[in-house]
């Protein structure tokens, strides 16, 4: 299986409610440049990472469904992921773009980028924090 396959998997896995092969793909030492919920970005741990991920149990529906992957000669991922989020009347359904640096099979840097509407939406739902 290709890094964008697996990688294609454990998200589709953790939608499910499996979050065991996301976990498991990611380094224990990696950085996930990611947004917060207010739409500035921060370097997570894969902790940090794992722990802000957990918002999405306040949802009442939620999908990361990756859409389509690139990879580059040098092996980085790029992945473009339809985020799905519901809170009552509330919803958020855009893609975000996001880049895996793989090493022996294991996710060991990551970044995303989400649109403006991202940080709206939690503003909306008065979850950020």
């Amino acid at each position: 299986m290709s890094d964008a396959e697996a990688l294609t998997a454990a998200f589709a896995a953790a939608d499910k409610g499996d979050a065991v092969p996301l976990v498991t793909l990611m380094h224990d030492g990696m950085t996930w440049a990611g947004f917060t919920l207010t739409g500035t970005q921060q370097v997570y741990t894969k902790n940090e990472f794992l722990e802000a991920f957990g918002v999405l149990g306040k949802l009442d529906e939620f999908a990361n469904e990756v859409t389509r992957t690139e990879t580059t000669p040098e092996g980085i991922v790029i992945a473009w992921i339809r985020i799905y989020r519901k809170l009552g009347d509330k919803v958020l359904d855009v893609t975000m773009v996001t880049t895996h640096q793989f090493v022996d099979g294991k996710v060991v840097r990551s970044t995303d980028c989400c649109p403006p509407e991202f940080a709206a939406y939690w503003q909306e739902t008065g979850l950020a924090a």
